[in-house]
């Protein structure tokens, strides 16, 4: 069984809405706790922060392209609202 993971962090938006900088932070705590041999024991954890709209498009079919049934697959994408 394979572990991969594609970690999204969005934390610029458009003007108008105010940015969200703990969304890149959070993204590198999680790929930490993935990479872990005692914790997570992910293979393969991919980032991408702030990407554009075709190259998540890209790394999304990429996650999925090739997997086994027995593979855990994790996709998650990180926008934290914080007060």
């Amino acid at each position: 069984m394979t572990k991969v993971a594609l970690l999204i962090g969005v934390s610029e938006y458009a003007p108008g809405l105010n940015p969200l900088p703990a969304a890149v932070k959070d993204v590198a705590a999680l790929q930490r706790i993935l990479q872990d041999d005692e914790m997570g024991g992910f293979n393969e954890v991919k980032v991408l922060t702030n990407p554009d709209p075709q190259s998540m498009q890209y790394e999304i079919e990429t996650l999925f392209t090739g997997r086994s049934r027995d593979d855990l697959v994790l996709p998650k994408s990180v926008a934290v609202l914080r007060p």
